[in-house]
């Protein structure tokens, strides 16, 4: 018997030493957010520079791809594809009598140091997406499933703020774009959110918000409609979007 207590003992012993020498699984960091580049190409129709940097704008946005580059153009020359919202959002972004209101003006997140006010080739731009990619995010947009019928369509979801800090005054703003092939615009933006745009006073580290949006008389299918929404810091110096994703 005392053999027998011995050899469970002895065992024990063996199988404690295995298991206390065994290595752990270090525990599995989530992969940090990636910040996603709106470019707002402010233009004319007629405008020659404007006709310059189009295309190249349009090719850098497939390059990279909607995760990483949402690309919209905006009409501002009170043409039939100019609206109230745009104009009213150039004005927010370049005070009439500004000389700073010639077109073309790209915006790469806001009115921020890689902006550019007149023609660019494409490797200039592509060196300003680049630096706006490296800064990181400090934003999360996760979005449901978009749910749309012939006259309404509800974009909702979830903003985390991923950063090691709370972030304040703070605002959730979308935008709706459509290929205009008779102008060889592809992101001709339509309509913008202002009516519904949700502000936020302060969103502490790794807190969320959900938000909605629910859009009236929109065919989005139909009229083969896209999006963007974005979180941007309307009270900071360059007005700069945090944070941007790609509606389907």
């Amino acid at each position: 018997m005392k053999k027998l207590l011995f050899g469970l003992i002895m065992i024990g012993l063996v199988i404690g030493l295995f298991i206390g020498c065994s290595p752990t699984t270090p525990p599995i960091e989530p992969e940090p957010a990636e910040r996603v580049v709106m470019i707002e190409l402010y233009m004319a129709i007629g405008c020659s520079n404007c006709e310059l940097v189009e295309p190249i704008l349009e090719q850098l946005a497939e390059e990279y791809g909607n995760n990483k580059v949402v690309l919209v153009e905006e009409a501002v020359n009170w043409s039939e594809y100019t609206t109230p919202e745009v104009s009213e959002r150039y004005d927010w972004y370049f005070t009439p009598g500004s000389a700073d209101r010639g077109i073309p003006n790209i915006l790469f997140n806001g009115l921020n140091e890689n902006w550019i006010h007149g023609y660019a080739n494409y490797q200039t731009i592509k060196s300003k997406i680049d630096a706006e990619l490296d800064k990181g995010a400090k934003i999360l947009i996760t979005l449901d499933p978009r749910n749309s019928n012939a006259n309404t369509t509800t974009i909702s979801g979830t903003i985390e703020n991923v950063s090691s800090s709370s972030l304040n005054n703070l605002e959730i703003n979308g935008m709706i774009f459509i290929e205009r092939t008779e102008e060889e615009l592809q992101y001709s933006v339509t309509d913008i959110f202002d009516e519904q745009k949700i502000e936020i006073d302060s969103l502490a580290s790794e807190a969320s918000l959900d938000f909605s949006f629910n859009l009236e008389g929109i065919n989005w299918s139909g009229d083969n409609i896209h999006g963007v929404i974005l979180v941007q810091a309307p009270e900071s110096s360059t007005k700069e979007i945090l944070q941007a994703a790609y509606v389907e």
